[in-house]
């Protein structure tokens, strides 16, 4: 017997692996507010990184997924960005700039 919708959504089956834990989706949409200049956008600067994320993640994905749509990784041949790469990056610095406010120095 097959899932119903809602069972495969209350799986999180309908997002992508980077995608499914909730701490992953954290690390991703604050990569996003580090790397974009979200607050300087015309439409979307008053949305923040937890906003922005439950509003994708908890209303128009798993809307979309009721209706069958899910968000996949592209195949096309094209040399992209590596996401893991880039949300360790901006961890990094947001870990960095916080230890420097603390007065921290990095272990050497």
């Amino acid at each position: 017997m097959s899932k119903s919708v809602e069972q495969w959504r209350d799986g999180g089956e309908y997002l992508p692996e980077c995608l499914r834990d909730f701490h992953d989706q954290k690390d991703i949409f604050k990569a996003l507010h580090d790397y974009i200049n979200v607050e300087g956008h015309q439409y979307a600067g008053k949305v923040g990184w937890i906003a922005g994320q439950c509003y994708v993640i908890d209303v128009f994905l798993w809307w979309m997924a009721k209706h069958g749509y899910t968000l996949q990784r592209c195949r096309a041949k094209v040399d992209f960005d590596d996401l893991g790469d880039a949300v360790s990056r901006a961890r990094d610095c947001r870990n960095k700039s916080a230890a420097k406010a603390m007065g921290l120095t990095p272990a050497e």
